[in-house]
């Protein structure tokens, strides 16, 4: 029998569900309207005590509508690894090559890509914006990891066949994803680079551009590489906030001067009593997933902060201790959203310790 929860005059199913997924029309809600309806059934569930089956029938729509969103997201951002056409600037020679990126360079916002497909589908697309490449195989060479358009780690051998854009990005993307659908498409104004050093490159492009905090800390990574910096970047990759990631590191936030200094590699010191413990901060994040904490709640500061003043108190061991057995609470959104002081984790910490 299909589980069936009613949402205020329709109907959310397991069945609707694995349509979205498939790409079929469900109805007229989108799946992010469903999800806020389903999440609003779930909690009038909790609220009238209606019952273990009730609930969790409930619980695992909200968990399928956003299993469904969060491919449907992943699927906007899939390109297929195809060769595109460069014409390239200075000898208006037109290249075929694949597009690959350099690992820490500003992530792709799928938003920025659906903007310039609109643009370009439209014939709006200005031309006299330079897309600025260099050959994969030569960052290869120089120790820096390159990545397809989906992510995969290329080899030097392989890597021949590829231009890695290094300013552009979003516009390459979204000619990439016309090509996939139209073909023939063709990326103009292109400048090849011959750049020993990408991270000075790529700082010089950040200190005359605007970059928020996500891209200069990508870059930093790629500056310095330093593991806090990469480390930084690769949770702000999974969804992470500049500052949450600070703070899982170091403890402290840091600064955008800082950054600033790193970027223009002069010498820099982390704000006071900031200590760099890498396996410390891996370790509070897999436990708090583990405890069914995902990375939309543990972006907020107060999940991290409110788990260092417990351990400042009680002791990393205690804190470790009281995270590991976070999961026995049986935690789900309703719950975590309750959480939104420091305070709140560190008694919820404390009721775990105390289960």
């Amino acid at each position: 029998m299909k589980t069936m929860t009613k949402t205020a005059g329709k109907t959310a199913t397991s069945k609707s569900v694995a349509n979205a997924k498939a790409g079929k029309a469900v109805r007229t809600l989108s799946l992010q309207q469903q999800l806020i309806k389903a999440e609003r059934d779930l909690k009038n569930i909790v609220n009238r005590q209606l019952g273990e089956t009730v609930l969790h029938a409930q619980e695992l729509i909200v968990k399928q509508l956003k299993q469904a969103i969060e491919e449907k997201n992943s699927k906007a951002l899939t390109l297929e690894d195809e060769p595109i056409t460069f014409q390239l600037t200075k000898t208006e020679e037109k290249v075929s090559k694949k597009i690959a990126f350099v690992k820490h360079n500003r992530s792709i916002d799928s938003k920025k890509v659906d903007t310039f497909i609109a643009i370009i589908d439209n014939g709006k697309y200005e031309e006299a914006y330079p897309i600025i490449v260099i050959e994969a195989s030569k960052l290869i060479k120089a120790g820096y990891v390159v990545t397809d358009v989906n992510g995969r780690v290329l080899t030097e051998e392989e890597a021949e066949g590829y231009f890695v854009i290094l300013d552009g990005q979003h516009r390459s993307t979204a000619f990439a994803k016309l090509n996939s659908v139209k073909g023939n498409m063709t990326i103009p104004n292109v400048f090849v680079k011959d750049i020993k050093d990408i991270g000075t490159y790529l700082e010089e492009i950040n200190r005359v551009g605007n970059w928020d905090m996500k891209a200069k800390i990508g870059v930093a990574a790629l500056t310095s590489k330093d593991e806090l910096f990469e480390n930084m970047a690769e949770l702000i990759q999974q969804g992470f906030n500049p500052t949450t990631a600070g703070l899982i590191y170091t403890k402290k936030n840091i600064p955008e001067k800082i950054l600033n200094k790193v970027l223009r590699r002069e010498e820099y010191n982390l704000p006071k009593d900031a200590i760099v413990d890498i396996k410390r901060g891996n370790d509070f994040i897999t436990l708090c997933k583990a405890a069914k904490i995902s990375v939309t709640f543990l972006t907020k500061r107060y999940f991290i902060k409110g788990f260092n003043s417990y351990a400042k108190v009680h002791g990393e061991e205690q804190a470790f201790k009281a995270l590991d057995k976070l999961k026995q609470l049986e935690l789900n959104d309703d719950k975590l959203k309750k959480i939104k002081e420091d305070d709140d984790f560190q008694a919820m910490l404390q009721n775990a310790l105390e289960a």
